[in-house]
Order: C-alpha cells, then sequence, then structure tokens
C-alpha cells in the first residue's frame, strides 16, 4: 500500500499534541512532508515550538514551518485549557533544529506542487494557513487532493452555541477553505467530544514503555488533572477526569476511515454575528441546492477507536524506524 503525502497544519496545544504523535507513529501509512504551525491554542511562537520540540525528542527530523501569527482580519484570542505554554506542564528540552525555510502557506504551496495533485493536508487548527496559500496561489485548490479538518460542527459548538474554537477564531480563512472547491472531510466537535479518554485506556497507556507512549501520558497527565482542578471545562459543566483528543481522531480518520460513519452536505462557514460568527451551516435539506463540498462526520465508533490508539502506541514503535 502506498503512502499518503501528508502536511499537518496545526496549532499544537495538547490534543494536537497527541495527533502528532500518532502520526509519527502511523508512518508506515503516512509519508509526512511536513508540519505547518498556525496561531490558535496558543501564539504561533509556542505551536511552532512545541511541534519543533516534540518531532525532535520523538527522534525526527521531518521540517517544521512557522505560519501565521493572527487570524486574517482579527485579533487572535487563545485557548486558556492548554496553560501559557500550549503543553500545560509538560517541559520538553529545546530543539537545536531551526524552522523550516519558508512560511506556512509557501510550504503548503511547496508540497502540493512537488507532489503533483496527490497531496492530502490535515488542519487541526485555525484554517489561517490554508487561506493564505488559497489567496497567494489560487492554481493550489487544484493541487490539494484533500483536507481534513477537525473543526466546526453540525451541531453546536464550545465558543458559542453554533461555533467550534478552530472555525470562531479565523472564521474569514474558514470560509474561504469551505468555498475553495477542495475535497473537505469534516470532523466536527459535535463528535469528537464522544472520545473522552477511559480512564482504563489511560491507565493501559501509562503502562507502556516507549518514548511516544510515556510522553503521551504524559500530555493525558495534565489534561486530566487540569480538569480535576477546575471541575469545569469549556464545555460546561463536567464530570471531573475528561480529556477530549478531537485533533487525534481527525488524524485517525486518515488511515482509518471506518472509525467515522459520514454524510456529505454543501457547508459553508458564517463570518458575521455575536452567535454565529464562525458556524458551520450544513444545507441538511437542499435548500440551496448547490453541490456537496464537505464529507461530515455524524458517528464514531468510540471503542475502535481508542483501540486503535493503544495499539499504535503499543506497536507502532516497531513499524516505524526514527531517523535518530
Amino acid at each position: 500500500m502506498s503512502k499518503i503525502p501528508y502536511v499537518i497544519d496545526c496549532d499544537t496545544g495538547t490534543d494536537d499534541a497527541i495527533a502528532i504523535i500518532c502520526a509519527l507513529l502511523a508512518q508506515d501509512r503516512l509519508d509526512i512532508k511536513a508540519f505547518t504551525t498556525v496561531a490558535g491554542n496558543v501564539e504561533v511562537t509556542k505551536t511552532s515550538a512545541n511541534t519543533l520540540n516534540i518531532v525532535d525528542q520523538l527522534g525526527f527530523d521531518i521540517p517544521v514551518a512557522k505560519g501565521a501569527a493572527a487570524p486574517l482580519r482579527r485579533e487572535l484570542y487563545t485557548a486558556i485549557s492548554h496553560g501559557t505554554t500550549g503543553l500545560g506542564n509538560v517541559v520538553l528540552p529545546s530543539s537545536p533544529r531551526g524552522l523550516y525555510d519558508k512560511d506556512g502557506a509557501d510550504t503548503l504551496y511547496h508540497f502540493a506542487k512537488e507532489c503533483e495533485g496527490e497531496l492530502c493536508v490535515l488542519a487541526v487548527g485555525p484554517l489561517t494557513n490554508l487561506a493564505l496559500a488559497l489567496t497567494r496561489y489560487p492554481e493550489i485548490k487544484h493541487m490539494i487532493k484533500q483536507i481534513t479538518i477537525m473543526g466546526g460542527a453540525l451541531v453546536g459548538g464550545n465558543m458559542t452555541p453554533t461555533s467550534e474554537f478552530n472555525m470562531w477564531v479565523d472564521p474569514d480563512a474558514a470560509k474561504i477553505v469551505f468555498d475553495s472547491g477542495i475535497p473537505l472531510t469534516m470532523i466536527g466537535l459535535d463528535v469528537t467530544l464522544k472520545c473522552k479518554v477511559p480512564l482504563p485506556v489511560y491507565e493501559r497507556i501509562c503502562s507502556i514503555s516507549n518514548p511516544f507512549a510515556e510522553l503521551a501520558a504524559r500530555i493525558f497527565r495534565y489534561m486530566l488533572h487540569r480538569n480535576e482542578t477546575t471541575g469545569v471545562s469549556l464545555y460546561g459543566t463536567v464530570e471531573l477526569n475528561e480529556a477530549f483528543v478531537h485533533d487525534a481522531l481527525a488524524l485517525a480518520v486518515t488511515v482509518r476511515p471506518d472509525l467515522v460513519k459520514t454524510r456529505k452536505y454543501f457547508m459553508t462557514v458564517e463570518t458575521q454575528g455575536d452567535i454565529t460568527r464562525g458556524m458551520t451551516v450544513a444545507d441538511f435539506n437542499d435548500v440551496m441546492q448547490k453541490e456537496p463540498n464537505v464529507d461530515a462526520a455524524v458517528e464514531v465508533d468510540v471503542e475502535a477507536f481508542w483501540a486503535w490508539m493503544v495499539e499504535l502506541l503499543e506497536n507502532g514503535p516497531n513499524r516505524v524506524g526514527r531517523e535518530r
């Protein structure tokens, strides 16, 4: 089976970090060309450092390109739940490597051109880099095979009653991407919220002895204790001991599409309104009579997803040779 040429566009906080760990372990299926970073969970200097440090800590030399420092037309809003650095209390050695010599948008264009129409992109932060690439290089819409997005929702939100964080932070960028014509798969908040880490899974991950699982366990530990301390989360009043891995589910769907059921809709993004800013609007009843442009997840096999992650953390290191 040929590998999928892949760029991961991320705003590396805690759940992004879990997705990156899983992606590195899935390199028997993914040919990761680069990571591009964007401001979102924390400032772009921090998302860039976090990404570079994780990749280096786990023994890989994959390029990391620093992307957009702010949304297209709005002030940056960051997420308190990831701590001041983005990784909570998890501290990694600083990488001696420098960042890639192109910015996020130019990096996306470079690898889209190099891969001759086969490049797939996983976008798990605000969509600013992709929007900038589409604005600078309109032809890129014919060069990217598919984009998997963690963001939006068919129903509900976590910033307003209708808007999910990534879409809310930069709705103008999200609209450009949704309207681009590039095939999109949306793994929305209404689906990712079903994947709260079960404590037995966390305990199993803590028992695995390899650098990938050990780093994942440290990040999960912060996520769980963060919520124990507050007793609430961005999703409202909740039971204690919860951690969601929104971005890791989107990554998983790339290599295991059977984990979710999807439906095709025409979708666009609302850029205005106190409540509707960043809302991913699905035309459920074909009122607009436009061709569907988004394959949106509607269900997830939660047990199969966690089984996939545990197996990957246990056995992935044996399938993937570290570069150093």
